[in-house]
């Protein structure tokens, strides 16, 4: 029998509040997302004047990195080194978006979270705070 370990409503919590935390101190508006180990929303939110699109971004983001088990910029790298495209996995919640990183305690995916709003550095800075935030060391793109 397998024991699966999964962020939980307090975890996401923390992550978000870090998040926010973390785009206020760099001036910048970002919607956030967080999901349990198999990429199913866990919390979202997005700060006061960021468009409807940050929240879907950061939603899809967290989504893939949990579903793929690794951070959207890894998936990617991935899909460039072998010359395929999002179209083959036949899913359009999946993205390349940078700012999701998978959660993970050891080998297992707990999890995933994302941010969007910033640019590239931003949004991978962000998301990794609200890593930290969980108490979780966060996965290399």
């Amino acid at each position: 029998m397998q024991t699966l370990k999964s962020l939980d409503y307090s975890d996401a919590r923390k992550a978000i509040e870090a998040g926010m935390a973390e785009a206020e101190a760099r001036g910048l508006i970002m919607g956030f997302a967080v999901t349990d180990h198999a990429g199913a929303l866990i919390a979202a939110a997005r700060m006061d004047g960021a468009p409807a699109r940050l929240l879907r971004h950061a939603m899809r983001k967290a989504f893939t990195s949990a579903e793929m088990g690794r951070n959207t910029l890894a998936f990617q790298r991935d899909l460039d080194m072998r010359g395929g495209n999002l179209e083959q996995w036949g899913n359009p919640d999946l993205t390349t978006l940078p700012g999701g990183l998978a959660v993970k305690e050891g080998a297992q995916v707990c999890g995933a979270v994302a941010c969007g709003g910033g640019p590239l550095d931003a949004d991978e800075a962000v998301a990794r705070a609200m890593v930290v935030a969980m108490g979780f060391e966060p996965v290399e793109s």
